[in-house]
Protein backbone atom coordinates (compact mmCIF):
# COMPACT_ATOMS: atom_id res chain seq x y z
CA UNK A 1 0.00 0.00 0.00
CA UNK A 2 2.48 2.32 0.93
CA UNK A 3 4.93 1.62 -2.14
CA UNK A 4 1.43 2.48 -4.08
CA UNK A 5 0.73 5.08 -2.23
CA UNK A 6 4.60 6.91 -2.78
CA UNK A 7 4.20 5.91 -6.93
CA UNK A 8 1.04 7.35 -7.25
CA UNK A 9 2.38 10.90 -5.68
CA UNK A 10 5.64 10.35 -6.94
CA UNK A 11 7.38 9.85 -4.56
CA UNK A 12 11.07 8.67 -4.18
CA UNK A 13 12.43 8.48 -0.66
CA UNK A 14 16.27 7.34 -0.73
CA UNK A 15 19.12 7.95 0.97
CA UNK A 16 19.98 11.23 0.26
CA UNK A 17 16.41 12.14 1.03
CA UNK A 18 16.96 10.33 4.42
CA UNK A 19 20.01 11.97 4.98
CA UNK A 20 17.93 15.41 4.38
CA UNK A 21 15.29 14.61 6.79
CA UNK A 22 17.76 13.69 9.44
CA UNK A 23 19.63 16.94 9.00
CA UNK A 24 16.65 19.04 9.45
CA UNK A 25 15.38 17.36 12.56
CA UNK A 26 18.73 17.61 14.25
CA UNK A 27 19.15 21.14 13.42
CA UNK A 28 15.90 21.90 14.63
CA UNK A 29 16.75 20.25 18.19
CA UNK A 30 20.24 21.32 18.64
CA UNK A 31 18.66 25.16 17.65
CA UNK A 32 15.97 24.88 19.94
CA UNK A 33 18.42 22.82 22.81
CA UNK A 34 20.75 25.73 22.60
CA UNK A 35 17.86 28.55 22.41
CA UNK A 36 15.86 27.74 25.59
CA UNK A 37 19.33 26.99 27.87
CA UNK A 38 19.87 30.52 26.76
CA UNK A 39 16.66 31.55 27.91
CA UNK A 40 15.91 33.87 25.07
CA UNK A 41 12.04 35.59 24.94
CA UNK A 42 11.82 34.51 21.24
CA UNK A 43 13.78 31.33 20.20
CA UNK A 44 11.16 30.65 17.88
CA UNK A 45 13.93 32.73 15.39
CA UNK A 46 16.65 30.60 16.34
CA UNK A 47 14.23 28.00 14.68
CA UNK A 48 13.40 29.71 11.72
CA UNK A 49 16.82 30.65 10.65
CA UNK A 50 17.87 26.74 10.78
CA UNK A 51 15.21 25.45 8.86
CA UNK A 52 16.06 28.72 6.05
CA UNK A 53 19.78 27.42 6.39
CA UNK A 54 20.13 23.57 6.56
CA UNK A 55 17.41 22.85 3.88
CA UNK A 56 19.84 24.65 1.61
CA UNK A 57 21.24 21.86 -1.18
CA UNK A 58 24.41 22.22 -0.56
CA UNK A 59 27.75 23.00 1.84
CA UNK A 60 28.66 26.51 -0.39
CA UNK A 61 25.17 27.48 -0.55
CA UNK A 62 24.99 26.94 3.54
CA UNK A 63 27.74 28.71 4.26
CA UNK A 64 26.29 31.41 2.44
CA UNK A 65 22.60 31.76 3.71
CA UNK A 66 24.16 31.48 7.16
CA UNK A 67 26.59 34.79 6.43
CA UNK A 68 23.63 36.27 5.00
CA UNK A 69 21.26 35.90 8.03
CA UNK A 70 23.99 36.84 10.43
CA UNK A 71 25.26 39.70 8.75
CA UNK A 72 21.50 41.00 8.15
CA UNK A 73 20.62 40.12 11.32
CA UNK A 74 23.30 42.73 12.69
CA UNK A 75 23.07 45.31 10.79
CA UNK A 76 19.29 45.31 11.03
CA UNK A 77 19.97 45.01 14.80
CA UNK A 78 22.61 48.39 14.56
CA UNK A 79 20.27 50.45 12.55
CA UNK A 80 17.23 49.71 15.19
CA UNK A 81 19.85 50.46 18.03
CA UNK A 82 20.27 53.72 16.49
CA UNK A 83 16.59 54.34 15.67
CA UNK A 84 15.74 53.24 19.62
CA UNK A 85 18.01 56.26 20.53
CA UNK A 86 16.46 58.41 18.25
CA UNK A 87 12.44 56.88 19.51
CA UNK A 88 14.13 57.67 23.23
CA UNK A 89 14.34 61.25 22.58
CA UNK A 90 10.76 61.94 21.46
CA UNK A 91 11.26 60.97 17.61
CA UNK A 92 7.81 58.62 16.66
CA UNK A 93 8.50 54.82 16.03
CA UNK A 94 6.83 55.35 12.96
CA UNK A 95 9.12 57.75 11.03
CA UNK A 96 12.16 56.31 13.03
CA UNK A 97 11.36 53.01 10.69
CA UNK A 98 10.30 54.93 7.68
CA UNK A 99 13.80 56.59 7.38
CA UNK A 100 15.77 53.70 8.54
CA UNK A 101 13.74 51.50 6.03
CA UNK A 102 15.16 53.48 3.09
CA UNK A 103 19.20 52.69 3.40
CA UNK A 104 18.11 49.21 4.27
CA UNK A 105 15.98 48.72 1.34
CA UNK A 106 18.33 50.07 -0.81
CA UNK A 107 21.08 47.66 0.74
CA UNK A 108 18.61 44.28 -0.20
CA UNK A 109 17.95 45.65 -3.26
CA UNK A 110 21.63 45.63 -3.85
CA UNK A 111 22.26 42.24 -2.21
CA UNK A 112 18.56 40.35 -1.46
CA UNK A 113 20.51 37.73 1.05
CA UNK A 114 20.70 40.63 3.54
CA UNK A 115 16.80 40.98 3.43
CA UNK A 116 16.77 40.14 6.80
CA UNK A 117 18.23 43.44 8.06
CA UNK A 118 14.61 45.21 6.88
CA UNK A 119 12.82 42.38 9.35
CA UNK A 120 14.85 42.69 12.12
CA UNK A 121 14.33 46.70 11.73
CA UNK A 122 10.44 46.23 12.30
CA UNK A 123 11.14 43.73 14.81
CA UNK A 124 13.30 46.07 17.23
CA UNK A 125 11.34 49.36 16.00
CA UNK A 126 8.54 48.54 16.19
CA UNK A 127 6.91 45.70 18.19
CA UNK A 128 7.57 46.76 22.10
CA UNK A 129 10.10 45.14 23.72
CA UNK A 130 9.65 41.89 26.49
CA UNK A 131 12.81 42.96 28.62
CA UNK A 132 13.81 45.96 31.29
CA UNK A 133 15.49 47.83 28.57
CA UNK A 134 14.46 48.37 24.70
CA UNK A 135 17.86 47.65 24.02
CA UNK A 136 17.62 43.37 25.02
CA UNK A 137 15.76 42.79 21.79
CA UNK A 138 18.11 43.86 19.55
CA UNK A 139 20.84 41.75 21.33
CA UNK A 140 18.46 38.49 21.82
CA UNK A 141 17.84 38.91 18.29
CA UNK A 142 21.31 38.93 16.99
CA UNK A 143 21.64 35.54 19.45
CA UNK A 144 19.12 34.08 18.11
CA UNK A 145 20.15 34.17 14.48
CA UNK A 146 23.94 33.35 15.74
CA UNK A 147 22.30 30.08 17.57
CA UNK A 148 19.97 29.23 14.72
CA UNK A 149 22.65 29.55 11.87
CA UNK A 150 25.67 28.04 14.07
CA UNK A 151 23.20 24.73 14.74
CA UNK A 152 22.76 24.55 11.14
CA UNK A 153 25.95 25.28 10.21
CA UNK A 154 27.26 21.85 12.59
CA UNK A 155 24.80 19.58 11.27
CA UNK A 156 25.10 20.43 7.77
CA UNK A 157 28.99 20.08 8.33
CA UNK A 158 28.15 16.47 10.03
CA UNK A 159 25.77 15.44 7.22
CA UNK A 160 26.73 17.06 4.07
CA UNK A 161 25.04 16.48 0.46
CA UNK A 162 27.88 14.18 -0.20
CA UNK A 163 28.60 16.19 -3.85
CA UNK A 164 31.61 12.96 -4.06
CA UNK A 165 29.16 10.59 -5.04
CA UNK A 166 27.06 13.21 -7.10
CA UNK A 167 29.84 13.92 -9.06
CA UNK A 168 29.91 10.01 -9.35
CA UNK A 169 26.51 9.81 -10.80
CA UNK A 170 27.30 12.74 -13.35
CA UNK A 171 30.52 11.09 -14.81
CA UNK A 172 28.52 8.44 -15.29
CA UNK A 173 25.58 9.96 -17.22
CA UNK A 174 27.79 11.55 -19.41
CA UNK A 175 29.35 8.17 -19.91
CA UNK A 176 25.79 6.81 -20.71
CA UNK A 177 25.66 9.55 -23.13
CA UNK A 178 28.95 9.02 -25.04
CA UNK A 179 27.63 5.94 -25.02
CA UNK A 180 24.28 6.43 -27.14
CA UNK A 181 26.36 9.00 -29.32
CA UNK A 182 29.06 6.47 -30.60
CA UNK A 183 26.00 4.34 -31.22
CA UNK A 184 24.21 6.39 -33.15
CA UNK A 185 27.54 7.46 -35.21
CA UNK A 186 27.75 3.99 -36.30
CA UNK A 187 24.18 3.38 -37.29
CA UNK A 188 23.01 2.74 -40.82
CA UNK A 189 20.24 6.17 -40.51
CA UNK A 190 21.72 8.78 -38.98
CA UNK A 191 19.19 10.58 -36.61
CA UNK A 192 20.22 14.08 -36.27
CA UNK A 193 17.96 15.23 -33.65
CA UNK A 194 18.35 12.16 -31.35
CA UNK A 195 22.11 12.95 -32.11
CA UNK A 196 21.80 16.21 -30.64
CA UNK A 197 19.89 15.49 -28.21
CA UNK A 198 22.46 12.95 -26.43
CA UNK A 199 24.83 15.59 -26.98
CA UNK A 200 22.94 17.87 -25.22
CA UNK A 201 22.23 15.39 -22.31
CA UNK A 202 26.29 15.27 -22.42
CA UNK A 203 27.45 18.52 -21.86
CA UNK A 204 24.59 19.48 -19.09
CA UNK A 205 26.29 16.18 -17.46
CA UNK A 206 29.65 17.98 -18.08
CA UNK A 207 28.67 20.69 -16.67
CA UNK A 208 26.65 19.29 -13.35
CA UNK A 209 30.00 16.64 -12.64
CA UNK A 210 32.01 20.53 -13.16
CA UNK A 211 29.55 22.18 -10.69
CA UNK A 212 29.88 18.64 -8.16
CA UNK A 213 33.40 18.74 -7.58
CA UNK A 214 33.31 22.37 -6.81
CA UNK A 215 31.29 21.54 -4.16
CA UNK A 216 33.33 18.39 -3.31
CA UNK A 217 36.18 20.69 -2.24
CA UNK A 218 34.10 22.86 0.35
CA UNK A 219 32.99 18.91 1.84
CA UNK A 220 36.48 17.84 1.37
CA UNK A 221 37.48 17.89 5.45
CA UNK A 222 34.35 16.13 5.72
CA UNK A 223 34.34 13.79 2.48
CA UNK A 224 38.02 12.71 1.66
CA UNK A 225 38.83 12.48 -1.67
CA UNK A 226 40.32 9.34 -2.20
CA UNK A 227 43.06 9.08 -4.72
CA UNK A 228 43.87 5.44 -6.13
CA UNK A 229 40.34 4.30 -5.29
CA UNK A 230 36.76 4.80 -6.84
CA UNK A 231 36.26 8.22 -4.63
CA UNK A 232 38.89 9.40 -7.47
CA UNK A 233 36.34 11.44 -9.23
CA UNK A 234 38.61 14.39 -8.81
CA UNK A 235 41.63 12.65 -11.23
CA UNK A 236 39.11 11.03 -13.95
CA UNK A 237 37.45 14.05 -14.66
CA UNK A 238 40.27 15.34 -17.46
CA UNK A 239 39.29 11.81 -18.76
CA UNK A 240 36.12 12.24 -18.93
CA UNK A 241 36.71 15.44 -20.46
CA UNK A 242 38.86 14.01 -23.46
CA UNK A 243 36.44 11.27 -23.76
CA UNK A 244 33.60 13.82 -24.34
CA UNK A 245 35.80 15.88 -26.75
CA UNK A 246 36.83 12.74 -28.71
CA UNK A 247 33.60 11.01 -29.26
CA UNK A 248 32.07 14.46 -30.81
CA UNK A 249 35.48 14.49 -32.88
CA UNK A 250 34.60 10.45 -33.52
CA UNK A 251 30.97 11.61 -35.52
CA UNK A 252 32.60 13.73 -37.28
CA UNK A 253 35.34 11.10 -38.43
CA UNK A 254 32.86 8.35 -39.28
CA UNK A 255 30.93 10.75 -41.51
CA UNK A 256 33.72 11.43 -43.51
CA UNK A 257 34.88 7.81 -43.86
CA UNK A 258 34.65 5.83 -46.50
CA UNK A 259 34.10 1.87 -47.56
CA UNK A 260 33.08 0.43 -43.87
CA UNK A 261 30.47 -2.19 -44.60
CA UNK A 262 27.27 -2.65 -42.67
CA UNK A 263 29.49 -5.31 -40.58
CA UNK A 264 32.15 -3.08 -39.76
CA UNK A 265 29.19 0.01 -38.68
CA UNK A 266 27.75 -2.90 -36.54
CA UNK A 267 30.54 -4.45 -35.29
CA UNK A 268 31.76 -0.83 -34.06
CA UNK A 269 28.38 -0.28 -32.89
CA UNK A 270 28.66 -3.05 -30.43
CA UNK A 271 31.85 -2.90 -28.95
CA UNK A 272 31.88 0.92 -28.09
CA UNK A 273 28.34 0.60 -26.69
CA UNK A 274 29.80 -2.17 -24.50
CA UNK A 275 32.74 -0.34 -23.38
CA UNK A 276 30.61 2.39 -22.35
CA UNK A 277 27.96 0.62 -20.75
CA UNK A 278 30.93 -1.66 -18.90
CA UNK A 279 32.82 2.21 -17.60
CA UNK A 280 29.42 3.32 -16.71
CA UNK A 281 28.59 0.85 -14.70
CA UNK A 282 32.57 0.75 -12.87
CA UNK A 283 31.87 4.52 -12.37
CA UNK A 284 28.41 3.90 -10.60
CA UNK A 285 30.20 1.66 -7.94
CA UNK A 286 29.84 2.86 -4.86
CA UNK A 287 33.25 0.93 -3.83
CA UNK A 288 36.06 -0.28 -5.78
CA UNK A 289 34.78 -3.27 -7.77
CA UNK A 290 37.14 -5.43 -9.75
CA UNK A 291 35.39 -7.91 -11.14
CA UNK A 292 33.44 -3.99 -12.50
CA UNK A 293 36.67 -3.00 -13.87
CA UNK A 294 37.84 -6.43 -15.48
CA UNK A 295 34.55 -6.36 -17.11
CA UNK A 296 35.88 -3.22 -18.45
CA UNK A 297 39.36 -3.41 -19.87
CA UNK A 298 38.18 -6.89 -21.26
CA UNK A 299 35.50 -4.62 -23.49
CA UNK A 300 37.93 -2.23 -23.76
CA UNK A 301 40.77 -4.77 -25.26
CA UNK A 302 37.99 -6.11 -27.78
CA UNK A 303 37.30 -2.35 -28.88
CA UNK A 304 40.99 -2.07 -29.81
CA UNK A 305 41.26 -5.93 -31.56
CA UNK A 306 38.58 -4.55 -33.58
CA UNK A 307 40.45 -1.37 -34.83
CA UNK A 308 43.20 -3.08 -36.28
CA UNK A 309 43.96 -2.00 -39.79
CA UNK A 310 43.02 -5.27 -40.80
CA UNK A 311 39.71 -5.41 -39.03
CA UNK A 312 38.05 -2.56 -39.26
CA UNK A 313 40.63 0.47 -40.87
CA UNK A 314 41.77 1.41 -44.52
CA UNK A 315 43.59 4.05 -45.13
CA UNK A 316 40.61 5.82 -45.81
CA UNK A 317 39.18 5.94 -42.54
CA UNK A 318 42.93 6.25 -40.92
CA UNK A 319 41.47 9.49 -39.47
CA UNK A 320 38.54 7.52 -37.46
CA UNK A 321 41.01 4.64 -36.22
CA UNK A 322 43.55 7.53 -34.88
CA UNK A 323 40.47 9.02 -32.62
CA UNK A 324 38.91 6.04 -31.69
CA UNK A 325 42.48 4.55 -30.92
CA UNK A 326 42.57 7.66 -28.80
CA UNK A 327 39.67 6.96 -27.11
CA UNK A 328 40.84 3.33 -25.87
CA UNK A 329 43.66 4.81 -24.62
CA UNK A 330 41.59 7.27 -22.45
CA UNK A 331 39.03 4.49 -21.46
CA UNK A 332 41.73 2.19 -20.48
CA UNK A 333 43.46 5.03 -18.02
CA UNK A 334 40.15 5.71 -16.87
CA UNK A 335 39.70 2.20 -15.84
CA UNK A 336 43.10 1.87 -14.56
CA UNK A 337 42.63 5.41 -12.37
CA UNK A 338 39.10 4.14 -10.79
CA UNK A 339 40.38 0.87 -9.94
CA UNK A 340 44.67 0.00 -10.05
CA UNK A 341 45.79 -2.78 -11.63
CA UNK A 342 46.90 -4.93 -8.26
CA UNK A 343 50.93 -4.80 -8.33
CA UNK A 344 52.70 -7.75 -9.98
CA UNK A 345 54.63 -10.13 -7.02
CA UNK A 346 57.84 -9.00 -9.09
CA UNK A 347 57.58 -5.14 -8.63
Amino acid sequence: MTTRLNAMLGFHFGSADTRRMVRTLLGCVLSYGVAKLASLPELYWALITTLVVVTQPSLTQALSTARDQITGACIGAVVGVIGILAIQRGVEPMLVFAVALIPLAALTSLKPGLRLACITLVIVVLIPGVGHSPFDRPIDRVLEILIGAAAAFIVTVILPNRAVRNAHDCGAKLLDALGHLSALYFSDTHDEPEAQRWQKIAAESKEALDDALVEAGHEHVVVPIHHGSADAIDKITPILSRLHRDTLFLGEAVAGSKGLSKGDKGSAKQRFGEAFSALTALLKSKRVDVQSADAARTTIDALNMLLFPEAIGTQQNAIMCFVARHMVQDMTELTDSISPRPKSADA
